[in-house]
């Protein structure tokens, strides 16, 4: 993958939350379990209307630009995530001396 494709990827914290996520459960999730994680870290509580906001930001946007780069492959019906191949990306999600994610929340 292209470093400006790298790059706009992980422009955006939620796509950068989902990774890591992947990352950190064995490359699976539920489109809800995200949800859930991305209204939470938002508002630090999974309040419905958040969720739901979440859960159309993931469907509409994130995943399918995710899949579209074979980063992730996604089950729109039966709402699962799946990590696909992360190598280019996964450099800039962790950090390699101390072996703990970065923070991701701006």
């Amino acid at each position: 993958m292209e470093t400006h494709e790298v790059f706009a990827l992980l422009a955006d914290t939620d796509r950068q939350h989902v990774l890591t996520e992947l990352l950190e459960n064995d490359g699976r999730a539920t489109v809800g379990t995200l949800a859930d994680q991305l209204a939470a870290r938002r508002r630090n509580r999974a309040a419905e209307f958040d969720r739901e906001r979440a859960e159309l930001r993931l469907v509409h946007d994130h995943l399918p630009r995710l899949a579209d780069h074979g980063v992730i492959e996604y089950d729109r019906e039966r709402g699962v995530v799946v990590l696909e191949d992360a190598a280019d990306l996964e450099p800039y999600l962790t950090d390699p001396t101390r072996r703990r994610t970065i923070p991701l929340d701006p």
